[in-house]
């Protein structure tokens, strides 16, 4: 009798290789998950920073950053008009927007060139967006007030944020976006 010699895989081995590739998916997820988390975590660190800093230079000037009336001698820093709001534009930083970042870093309380304008002068956010501050109504029950805006955060990200630090709805409460968070993308604005 003649034997025939098969060749391919046994169902016990392309089961094994399933279950291998199953585990790596598995692993794929997992990692992606923990880095986001991680982007998530230093977003809000950053934010926390920039308002410590912001508060840290009123209690020192007694003025908000970018809005005081006195330059303190600082290169290339405009006066402010002394109304404890921020005008100018936060994506584009103009007007006492801009001298805020600049104000912050000649105090030392923010690193980073101090004479450095324009949107080369706003901090990079882990999810590929900048924060930047201005000035927006937070509604009748907090009324106008500066912000740090996040922009160009994931949706769902930027729900998370604002589960954890307010009340997770996107047009009240202290943490705001410029849209749903079921959006792709949306505008954060963390209230000062």
């Amino acid at each position: 009798m003649k034997k025939l010699d098969k060749k391919g895989f046994t169902l016990v081995e392309l089961a094994i290789v399933m279950v291998i590739i199953g585990l790596l998916i598995g692993a794929v997820i997992k990692g992606q998950a923990m880095i986001d988390n991680a982007k998530q975590k230093r977003l809000l660190n950053d934010v926390q920073g920039i308002s410590a800093a912001y508060f840290s230079y009123y209690d020192r000037y007694n003025a908000v950053p970018g809005d005081d009336t006195s330059t303190h001698g600082w290169a290339g820093v405009a006066a402010g008009d002394g109304d404890g709001l921020l005008e100018g534009n936060a994506t584009t930083p103009s007007g006492e927007s801009q001298e805020a970042w600049q104000a912050l870093r000649y105090a030392g309380l923010l690193t980073a060139d101090p004479t450095t304008t324009g949107a080369a002068s706003l901090p990079a956010h882990p999810f590929s967006g900048k924060y930047g501050l201005f000035n927006r109504n937070f509604g009748a029950s907090i009324g106008t007030k500066n912000y740090i805006l996040v922009d160009n955060v994931n949706g769902s990200v930027a729900e998370i944020i604002d589960i954890k630090n307010d009340d997770g709805i996107f047009n009240s409460g202290t943490v705001q976006a410029d849209q749903a968070y079921t959006n792709a993308t949306v505008d954060l604005y963390y209230a000062l």
